[in-house]
């Protein structure tokens, strides 16, 4: 086991070993680029209750948001029609 006189020489002569061999600059790395989500829209619009009771039953069964329902129903109707 090294004593503190051993310690102190190695640092001083710059020795990379220990935590300094462990660290890593991170400056050089690049983050990659997150795709950008597109920008979600408010929008009001009136459904039968009975609809609207089917659809959340549904979200809570798959264990999503209403709006993710609601979003992938359209999607799906706009690919059948488009």
């Amino acid at each position: 086991m090294a004593n503190k006189k051993d310690l102190k020489s190695s640092m001083a002569h710059g020795m990379s070993s220990g935590l300094d061999s462990l660290i890593q600059p991170t400056t050089n790395k690049q983050e990659p680029e997150q795709p950008q989500k597109e920008k979600a829209v408010h929008c009001n619009f009136v459904i039968n209750q009975s609809i609207h009771a089917r659809l959340k039953t549904l979200a809570i069964r798959k264990g999503v948001t209403l709006k993710d329902v609601i979003q992938e129903a359209a999607l799906e109707y706009l690919d059948r029609n488009e």
